[in-house]
């Protein structure tokens, strides 16, 4: 794959997991959290860092 096209879909799931963490921010049931609305959100937001990272460094490859 060239790397447009990585980067595209880097960019691609970065959005499916910023969608995902911002679902799992609003389950969140304040000011009492269930510990299970707090395990989401915890993935959640691994995947979206880690999606950032991927987007980024694809763009990186991208400027090259």
């Amino acid at each position: 794959m060239d790397t447009t096209k990585e980067w595209y879909a880097a960019v691609k799931e970065w959005q499916r997991a910023r969608d995902e963490l911002t679902a799992a921010v609003a389950a969140i049931k304040w000011p009492n959290p269930t510990q299970g609305c707090l395990e989401t959100y915890d993935r959640a937001y691994a995947h979206e860092t880690s999606a950032r990272e991927r987007m980024n460094e694809a763009y990186e490859r991208v400027r090259k």
